[in-house]
């Protein structure tokens, strides 16, 4: 597999906005496609860590109230594997060292943009070679997982041999020759598995496979118990791998056996657990993982129980293991008469677990809590006494972006960790795994989680911010937002969950959310009302997007020119054919077009060679700077060079009576935008100032 990284996701931790945007777009302009994030200060930095997977992060020494020394550690502290390129002001072999012991992957000066684009190509040279190599080595690991567990449920007995030694054996070979485990059989002389008198085959054979060793060959002959019997069997040896060595594979079928019994044998104790009758940790991990795929395939909800009888050690203490074996075997028999056709296994000691489908997550929880009070009241007769079990459980989902079997039982395992910590650690309680518990530490799939929730029950908050046209106060025209209500604390930004949404391939679906239900909501108004919809990059992919819009729009007799749709300049630049495309087919059907972001790049004026804009939305840095002399002459001049194409022209990001009244005088400028004049809205109404 080539590892390739289409998009970088970049973190900029900069004392300077507009520095960092011009960072942000060298980069896009000299090729390399970037999806970046700016950290201005530590909470900001934070909250970008916590929300998203960063491939690279450029720091300088220091950015607002934060430091390169404070952004390492937290990086070291939340386990972050991103490699930071500090951009240091005094760039000497002492500072070089200094930033490199504290885990700096590399060191440039901060004017020297021409050796940041190298130091960049071979830090994300070496990104990609460590992806490809993290790759290679999750393959190779579950190739050996599938080899071993190949080798452990054939019926027949394999070994594997170098240089005439055993390097490993699967259950059927030690069994077949007698001894305790694989590790006795390690560095044995394959000679000695068979009768001396057949020894001088045995020479022959492995003196011709010396010569060619890609042939498979066979061999009829005595095979030697340790004991000392000896026993028909044919041996079949033919060329193979065993952890990246060549070697030879030995399949051994001992004569006289019933295999098919011996094969049933087998399977029966790998699957059972003999104390309580019931299947075994490995079943139910197959069980499990074969529920992932399906709702993978299907998008069936389904729950595991993990059940841990309390206090299991003192009942061991007072009736011997014999005792508590007792207890074990009524636990499962009750088990499995409440649990009906679910998947019901011993996992552990004094562990069991059920998976089931489920209608919802309180389906679970209601099942969990029948469970937990039935074995509350279930009593167990043992050596003539009355022994009093609880349990503790902890409930996990299978769900449609569930990764792996193992995943989901050790979520469930820790909710039942939870559950037994309860009652001042008597336990005899239940806990169900809540993905806000990993949400406020950042985890993207808790946060993919609750995306899915969110579409399906339509429950994200739209919010609506007007922008003041400085000609016409009789227009009412309002930017769409959205963000993701929380049980506890404030929503979630969309600046949190749409770079997770972006990974999942979600954010078409929440464009489309968005879209459609803020165009329910403007057919309500009793005043028409125009609406900016930000069209993120991701979506722009999808070229059904702009079919799929105009048909919502005549669904809700929307005119298109009540309707404007923005894109930012970075996603324009990435996806500049597909948006090309997209605002063709808009404008076509009378919408306006619109890029918001404008101005970072070194030459965003190329943006309208191929995307026909009706509308421009400058960068925040303009805004900030606009209290300078010199930062008024530049937007003076970027507007002036904007307004040649007739295009609309906003302003945003206005926080103060100073800004406004700058901004004002300008000239110019069409509409005005930011929480000074009006902060966004939960509901579309035309703001009484207005």
């Amino acid at each position: 597999m080539s590892y390739a990284l289409d998009n970088l996701r970049l973190l900029i931790a900069h004392d300077s906005q507009d520095e960092a945007e011009q960072l942000m777009n060298m980069l896009r302009n000299a090729g390399r496609a970037t999806r970046a994030q700016l950290a201005l200060g530590e909470d900001d930095l934070l909250r970008a860590l916590k929300g998203g997977a960063w491939e690279l992060m450029l720091c300088r020494p220091t950015f607002g109230d934060g430091s390169f020394e404070s952004a390492m550690a937290h990086l070291k502290r939340l386990g972050k594997a991103v490699p930071v390129i500090l951009l240091e002001n005094t760039f000497s072999a002492e500072t070089v060292k200094a930033a490199l012991l504290q885990g700096a992957s590399g060191v440039v000066p901060n004017d020297d943009r021409d050796m940041l684009t190298l130091m960049v190509d071979r830090v994300v040279e070496n990104l990609r070679l460590r992806k490809e190599l993290q790759h290679s080595e999750i393959v190779r690991h579950d190739a050996e997982k599938r080899l071993a567990l190949l080798m452990d449920q054939s019926r027949d007995a394999i070994a594997y041999v170098l240089d005439g030694m055993h390097i490993h054996a699967n259950d059927n070979y030690v069994e077949l020759f007698g001894y305790e485990s694989a590790d006795d059989l390690a560095g044995v002389p394959i000679m000695d598995m068979v009768s001396a008198a057949d020894h001088d085959k045995l020479k022959q054979l492995l003196r011709s496979r010396a010569q060619d060793e890609s042939q498979t060959q066979e061999l009829e002959c005595k095979g030697v118990h340790t004991e000392g019997n000896e026993f028909d069997a044919s041996f079949t040896f033919s060329s193979s791998t065993y952890d990246g060595e060549a070697c030879t594979q030995i399949v051994i079928r001992a004569g006289g056996v019933d295999e098919n019994e011996m094969q049933e044998r087998l399977h029966e104790m790998s699957q059972k657990d003999q104390v309580t009758g019931l299947f075994a940790r490995k079943w139910f991990m197959d069980q499990l993982d074969d529920a992932v795929a399906e709702a993978a395939r299907e998008g069936q909800l389904a729950t595991v129980l993990y059940l841990r009888l309390d206090d299991f050690e003192q009942h061991q203490s007072s009736l011997g293991i014999d005792g508590a074996d007792e207890i074990l075997r009524a636990v499962a028999d009750w088990l499995g008469g409440q649990v009906g056709d679910a998947k019901l296994a011993r996992v552990d000691g004094e562990d069991f677990a059920v998976l089931l489908p489920v209608a919802d997550t309180d389906e679970a929880e209601e099942l969990a809590e029948r469970l937990r009070a039935g074995i509350e009241g279930l009593m167990p007769e043992v050596s003539a006494k009355t022994i009093h079990v609880t349990a503790s459980v902890g409930v996990a989902f299978v769900r449609e972006d569930a990764r792996s079997g193992q995943g989901t039982l050790t979520t469930a395992l820790k909710c039942c960790n939870q559950a037994q910590r309860e009652n001042s650690g008597k336990g005899n309680s239940i806990k169900v795994h809540d993905p806000m518990d990993e949400v406020a530490a950042g985890s993207s799939e808790a946060i993919v989680m609750l995306l899915r929730q969110a579409l399906e029950q339509g429950s994200f908050n739209l919010r609506y911010q007007p922008l003041m046209n400085l000609e016409d106060d009789s227009e009412h025209v309002f930017e769409v937002f959205v963000n993701l209500p929380q049980k506890q604390g404030e929503a979630m930004e969309a600046g949190e969950f749409i770079p997770v949404a972006a990974e999942q391939g979600l954010v078409g679906k929440i464009d489309r959310w968005v879209v459609l239900n803020a165009m329910r909501a403007a057919a309500t108004m009793n005043e028409p009302v125009k609406l900016v919809f930000n069209i993120n990059g991701g979506s722009l992919a999808d070229a059904s997007l702009a079919d799929w819009l105009l048909k919502a729009m005549r669904a809700a007799k929307m005119d298109g020119s009540r309707l404007t749709f923005q894109l930012t300049e970075g996603d324009a630049t990435t996806y500049l054919k597909q948006a090309g495309v997209f605002a063709e087919k808009m404008k076509s059907a009378g919408c306006g077009i619109s890029i918001s972001r404008f101005g970072g790049g070194l030459d965003p004026f190329k943006l309208f060679q191929h995307i026909p804009a009706t509308m421009v939305k400058f960068e925040g840095s303009f805004t900030q700077d606009v209290a300078k002399a010199e930062g008024r002459q530049r937007l003076t001049e970027i507007v002036k060079q904007v307004k040649e194409g007739n295009r609309k022209t906003v302003v945003g990001f206005v926080e103060s009576a100073a800004q406004m009244q700058a901004l004002w005088s300008l000239g110019g400028i069409d509409y005005l935008q930011g929480f000074y004049l009006q902060a966004p809205m939960d509901t579309l109404q035309i703001p009484e100032s207005a």
